[in-house]
Order: structure tokens, then sequence, then C-alpha cells
């Protein structure tokens, strides 16, 4: 089945002459570094190409190759293929959707286990850990590969994996990022250039922000909410995750930031066995299993209580009964909001 699909998107990028590609709202490294590669490989091929998204892309990637081609102005042409990279729903590209149903043909490529199935191809493998391991198949067909598209490459990778800590890396993904550091990638420059983001005040925020978490009684979900949330060029949520993690058996951890539009956006990850996917895919959201988001309409209060409410009623977070007595005293004698 991979051989067939990988030989029908081969195909119609080698009968095809003119593409568009985009991603989700909001591009991660692997949305830009799947990409950006996508784009060398077709202007390697002689294709006509354009790379557009909903938003100009955060400048924490104005290090990867090509980073300037993104625009995020709609074109009115027509095009032969549209390739939706790292998306798992057409409506998550945002404004960039109405390019996608103009497209002759579309050609879905994602690894997210709610991909909705939109393309007229959809090369779609949840159990692999980024879109980037993935379309590195399409450069090994094809026999293209250089230092621009492994930096691409690895970049993507390496962002979906939580720079290769989350348990969606294998053995198969340290075989291909080998194969990219053939290429002379430095790994301390690509992790210090997504990752040394932070300005004194963030800092000053992220301690604001650790020292309000909130915990249920029995230490399983962890969360924080952020009042009047502004979206940066870069993105502080994995930062205050890291964090989070850090608690002793806490399996499930949460941040709600409101929005200035009374929408509540949420970012879920799990620790151990729960699935955050099908909590996000309840409210209207999606993604991975250990790793999901939503947005929900309502107040920062009344959208708090209804998803932790559901995760405590509709998920098995409390499957272990025992309770961390430790924890829960240290979050008593300290204070810590506990609902």
């Amino acid at each position: 089945m991979k051989d067939k699909i990988l030989n029908k998107i081969i195909d119609k990028i080698k009968s095809s002459k003119s593409f568009f590609i985009t991603s989700h709202i909001n591009g991660d490294g692997d949305a830009l570094g799947s990409e950006l590669a996508m784009y060398i490989l077709l202007k390697k091929l002689h294709k006509n190409v354009i790379v557009v998204n909903n938003e100009i892309p955060a400048q924490t990637y104005k290090f990867l190759p090509k980073f300037n081609v993104i625009k995020n102005k709609i074109d009115k042409k027509k095009f032969d293929v549209a390739i939706v990279l790292d998306c798992t729903d057409s409506h998550r590209a945002g404004k960039t959707k109405e390019v996608i149903d103009r497209a002759e043909y579309v050609i879905n490529i994602d690894h997210h286990i709610s991909n909705s199935f939109f393309g007229d191809i959809n090369w779609v493998k949840p159990y692999i850990g980024s879109t980037s391991q993935i379309i590195y198949n399409l450069f090994e067909k094809f026999g293209i590969m250089d230092k621009n598209v492994a930096l691409c490459l690895y970049t993507g990778i390496s962002t979906d994996t939580g720079n290769f800590t989350y348990d969606n890396t294998t053995g198969n993904t340290h075989k291909i990022v080998s194969h990219l550091m053939e290429y002379k990638i430095n790994p301390s420059i690509v992790y210090e250039k997504m990752r040394s983001t932070c300005t004194p005040l963030d800092l000053a925020f992220i301690g604001k922000t650790i020292s309000s978490l909130q915990f249920d009684s029995k230490g399983k979900i962890c969360w924080g909410v952020l009042a009047n949330w502004e979206d940066k060029d870069y993105d502080l949520t994995e930062v205050i995750f890291s964090t989070m993690r850090l608690v002793k058996d806490v399996e499930v951890l949460l941040i709600f930031k409101e929005t200035n539009d009374n929408k509540v956006r949420i970012n879920l990850r799990s620790t151990l066995d729960v699935d955050v996917n099908k909590v996000a895919k309840f409210f209207g959201g999606g993604g991975h299993k250990k790793a999901s988001g939503v947005t929900i309409k309502g107040s920062l209060k009344s959208v708090e209580k209804k998803v932790i409410a559901y995760i405590r009623k509709n998920t098995n977070v409390y499957k272990n009964k025992k309770m961390n007595n430790s924890l829960f005293k240290h979050f008593k004698e300290n204070k810590y909001e506990q609902i």
C-alpha cells in the first residue's frame, strides 16, 4: 500500500506542471520544513510552484533555506496540483483553502490521527512522528537530496519528535536522521535557533504561569490558564509544557489561552496512555494521541470547566486509582488551586 500511494504521487508530480503548496495555520517546524523541502524538490524537477500559508511564518524559522518564498497572499490562479502538508483538514489551512478547492488535484500528506482524508491522494501515516519523515521517502525515490533539503527535513523531524524525545521517535527516525546528518547538519545550531527565543519578559511570564498552575485533586491533570493571550513570532507553549512535564505522576497537561474573539485555544499533551486527541476531537479539534489542540467559543472559565470535566469522565486518566499522596500534600501545603 505504501509503495502504491507513493508511486501515485510520483506519477502525478511527473505529469503535472503547476503546484500550490500549503499547510496548517500558524505553521511549526514540521509544517514549514516539509513545505520548503517539497518546494526545493519541485523546483529541481523544473516545475512551476509557489508556497502560500494563512500567515507569514514566524521569524524563528528564518534560518530555513528558501524561507522567503513562503507568502500569505492568495493567488487567484488555478493549479494542476495542491500539495497540503501536515494538515488534518483543508479548513485548518485557513484562507488558503479556497486555492486548495480550486486545484485540479489535491495531494494530502500528513501524520495526524485525526486527518479527514480530504485529498484525491491521501498519504496519511499516524504512526510516523512527522510529515517531514514521511516525505523523506519521496526524496529517496526521486534520488534528490542536498544540504538544503536535509536541513528542512531535519528541522521538521526534530520539531515533531520533541527533539527526538517523544515516543513517536523510532529506530527508522534515527536511521533517516543519520542520513540527513551526512549533509553536515549542525543539531546544536538548529536547536538554538528554534528554542533560544525568550526575552526576560517572557521568562517572567513563564514563571507567573508556572506558579499559578492548577491540579485536580489526584494530581493527574495539570493545567495553566492564560488570559489575554497574544500570538508572537515564536510560541512559548512548548517551553511551558517542558516545565509542566517535570511534575511527577501527572498524565494530562493543558494550556488554556484566551484570545480576543471570545474564544479559548487549548493545547493538550499526554505523558502516558491518555488519548488527548479523543478530547480535542470531541470539542471539534484534533491532532495526535499525545499532542492535540482545539479552539472553543466561550469564556475562559466556562471552557476550562467543561474540558476538565470531560477529561475526568471520559478518559482513562484515573485508571491508576492510587493517589500520589506526597504530591497532593505538596499542592495543599503550597495552596495551589485544586478542582
